[in-house]
């Protein structure tokens, strides 16, 4: 569920016309960051205490989340025109200055966004896989032989 809630925050935040009005707004642009923020704490709490006989279910979630974000960020990189208006960090310096365009912004987010989101969520994807794989079994735990019903 909070992978779910992630995501859906995720693009909703950065669909062209939300990002129009917070482009306007500088209360807006404060809860967006506030807002990712919590979800994402959220996300990575539900991860990371997730009890171990159920820790293989994250995998699937990171993964996916992982290519829904990526999908995002390729769509700001080879986005023909600017999609997200609010770039923040250049909203309130004119156009040009330090030779940055907003298009050129917006497709230095993009990339920054496809190579820190995705390998921080493959990282623990595969710090959990690890862990899984070299769980030891509890002493006495014997694994039965079962014939599979193929066949029958």
């Amino acid at each position: 569920m909070a992978a779910l809630g992630q995501i859906v925050l995720l693009w909703t935040w950065h669909s062209p016309a939300i990002n129009d009005a917070i482009a306007r707004s500088p209360v807006l642009e404060l809860a967006l960051h506030c807002t990712l923020f919590l979800t994402a704490l959220v996300f990575w709490s539900a991860v990371l205490t997730i009890s171990a006989a159920a820790r293989w279910q994250t995998i699937p979630v990171l993964l996916l989340t992982s290519k829904l974000t990526c999908l995002l960020a390729a769509l700001l990189i080879f986005a023909p025109r600017i999609l997200c208006k609010s770039a923040s960090h250049l909203g309130h310096i004119e156009e040009g200055l330090a030779g940055l365009l907003p298009l050129d912004d917006q497709h230095l987010a993009g990339l920054l966004m496809i190579t820190a989101c995705p390998l921080s969520y493959l990282l623990a994807a595969v710090v959990i896989t690890v862990q899984l794989i070299y769980r030891p079994e509890p002493p006495g735990t014997i694994l039965r032989r079962r014939r599979l019903p193929i066949g029958q």
